[in-house]
């Protein structure tokens, strides 16, 4: 195809509210979202070669079909409080970047296998939880 010398709508999309196909598994409302090695989104994990998907938006349980059967929604931006599993979370962890556990928790890079990175803290809430801002890390 050739370049365009005429005006054309690009279906614009603000992004913030994405439906992704779905692997053959039950992802509850509220988690990490990884999309895997064959595209699909699944619940977070510290798996090799997964790339943060977003924040669920939605319960959608896909764990009867086939990869592909269903979507779900979710969210790309803003922030979301998880677990924070490094420990003790302290005023002084605001602005690090983490990376995901499961589909609740994320932990600090040092602490984790393969680094799946899913933002930045932004707020912390207690010890144990911190709000994190995914801007920048979606998928």
């Amino acid at each position: 195809m050739t370049a365009t010398t005429t005006d054309r709508d690009s279906r614009r999309s603000d992004g913030a509210l994405k439906c992704m196909k779905m692997a053959a598994v039950k992802i509850p409302k509220g988690v990490l979202v990884c999309v895997n090695t064959t595209g699909y989104a699944t619940n977070g994990a510290d798996t090799a070669s997964f790339l943060f998907g977003g924040v669920s938006y939605e319960q959608v349980d896909n764990s009867a079909g086939s990869a592909g059967d269903k979507e779900i929604r979710v969210e790309k931006n803003g922030e979301h409080t998880f677990v924070y599993g490094a420990g003790n979370a302290t005023q002084a962890s605001v602005g690090k970047e983490v990376c995901i556990t499961d589909n609740q928790t994320v932990d600090d890079a040092a602490t984790t296998t393969n680094d799946v990175k899913c933002g930045v803290i932004a707020e912390v809430v207690s010890g144990s939880l911190v709000r994190v801002r995914i801007d920048n890390y979606t998928r």
